[in-house]
């Protein structure tokens, strides 16, 4: 990392030993602020006694016996050790006491050399993405540890060291560009930034690139630049620490995901420099955009798929009556479907069912939500329904559905049975019960027309028709 450190490093006279535990102390804290928990500590280090950061000055020991007995050859992790069976966990001092420990995960560095453990004083569970970076948390923690060992081994012998460091440098490189990891930091009296290179690399500017913090902030979007500006400010206020996964424009117009791990370091309470890593992210984040994409939308037509309109369902349930979501739904079902599958094939039916959601887009208004919830059966929930704007749409979609539809040099036609049920005092159940019953009376008076659910129309006048 490019630092203007080396001449205050030059003059800390402080015991090497103290020195090297300092500098494990503070990125065990980068971790703990990183995944907010209330103390990390490092045990095991050839040469080091247990590590800690987090409340007090040292973990105590019953906090250390506790995770000397969960620690094993591979990752342990008890979400809630007030729920653990049998009484051994339950009952431990650390746990049934001071400072009544619930979450404990514990995971060997990868050169077998210590034990990283996260704890917590309240149950949680690790997400996919916490436990990789658990993983790579103890994989530097181990290529740390051995670069102490070796610099402790060598400190006699200055032309060794010097191969040594440049051998961990290379490893170091190496692991930082294969887990998209860079570190950086910024003076806060002067504003000024040092990079690893990979940092450089996710901005995609040279190695060499003088760094000018506003330029900088200002590859990040109007959204990623505020969030980052509040967190920032907030941290320093507090001389604390915050993580944020911000998407950037890279001068070259490249969009990229980066996560964000910061640190405040202050001296004589005076915020100095803040500090800590950067990943490259941006194929986690596509994944997981996709992934949720797959669980919300339906992949044919992109309108949202039936679990979606489940869970809006259980939103409207769980709303007080004077602020449910939406007022009035429609149950639709296209007419003439099936011949069109049997005689022109499945990809002209596919072709069908994608015109027919862009007309249900484009008659419905902004904030209703349209979800295909069958094979050709669809579901509207307006978000308002004004007396008559239910029906006024139904009969509105009933005329749009019918227009033909071109496909492969043919000219073919559906139409739509439509049930309206308007949302009133009913449960989700109710409502939907309603509107289907309403669908199918449609579909029994001669299709291509909508009904409304009983008890729903005007006083005084008969269910409407399309017409």
């Amino acid at each position: 990392m490019r630092s203007n450190t080396e001449s205050r490093d030059a003059k800390d006279d402080r015991q090497p030993a103290i020195r090297d535990a300092e500098a494990v102390i503070a990125f065990l804290d980068q971790i703990r602020n990183g995944l907010a928990l209330q103390g990390v500590l490092l045990f095991g280090l050839e040469g080091l006694a247990p590590l800690w950061a987090g409340r007090g000055a040292a973990a105590s020991p019953e906090v250390a016996a506790l995770c000397r007995a969960v620690a094993g050859d591979r990752v342990r992790i008890v979400a809630d050790l007030g729920a653990a069976p049998g009484p051994k966990r339950r009952d431990h001092p650390a746990v049934a006491g001071p400072p009544g420990c619930r979450f404990l995960a514990t995971q060997p560095l990868g050169d077998g050399s210590g034990v990283l453990a996260l704890v917590d004083d309240r149950p949680r569970r690790l997400s996919d993405a916490e436990r990789r970076r658990f993983a790579g948390f103890a994989d530097a923690l181990a290529c740390l540890a051995g670069a102490l060992r070796t610099v402790t081994a060598l400190r006699a012998a200055l032309d060794e060291q010097g191969r040594a460091l440049a051998h961990s440098r290379k490893i170091f490189d190496r692991a930082s560009a294969a887990a998209r990891i860079g570190v950086w930091e910024c003076s806060l009296p002067d504003e000024s930034l040092t990079w690893t290179d990979q940092v450089y690399a996710m901005f995609d500017l040279p190695r060499d690139a003088p760094l000018d913090r506003n330029r900088i902030v200002g590859c990040y979007t109007p959204l990623s630049r505020a969030a980052l500006t509040a967190m920032r400010n907030q941290a320093i206020a507090e001389r604390g620490g915050f993580s944020l996964d911000a998407e950037i424009v890279t001068p070259l117009g490249r969009r990229r995901w980066i996560r964000i791990n910061a640190v405040v370091e202050a001296e004589d309470e005076a915020p100095v420099r803040i500090f800590g890593m950067k990943q490259d992210i941006t194929e986690e984040k596509l994944l997981a955009d996709r992934t949720r994409y797959l669980a919300e939308f339906d992949t044919l037509t992109g309108l949202s798929n039936r679990a979606t309109f489940q869970a809006r369902c259980a939103d409207f349930d769980q709303s007080p009556p004077g602020r449910r979501p939406f007022a009035a739904l429609l149950l639709v079902d296209l007419d003439g479907f099936k011949p069109v599958n049997d005689t022109l094939g499945h990809a002209a039916g596919d072709a069908c069912l994608v015109e027919i959601a862009t007309r249900l887009r484009t008659v419905c208004r902004d904030g209703d939500a349209v979800a295909r919830i069958g094979g050709d059966e669809f579901a509207i929930l307006l978000r308002t329904a004004p007396p008559g704007h239910a029906e006024e749409t139904a009969g509105r979609l009933v005329a749009a559905l019918q227009r033909p539809i071109a496909w492969g040099g043919r000219v073919f036609a559906v139409g739509a049975s439509i049930g309206v049920a308007h949302a009133g005092r009913r449960s989700s159940a109710e409502l939907f019960s309603a509107a289907d019953a309403a669908l199918y009376a449609a579909k029994g008076e001669g299709r291509g027309r909508f009904r409304v659910a009983a008890g729903d129309e005007p006083r005084g006048a008969e269910p409407l028709d399309a017409a």
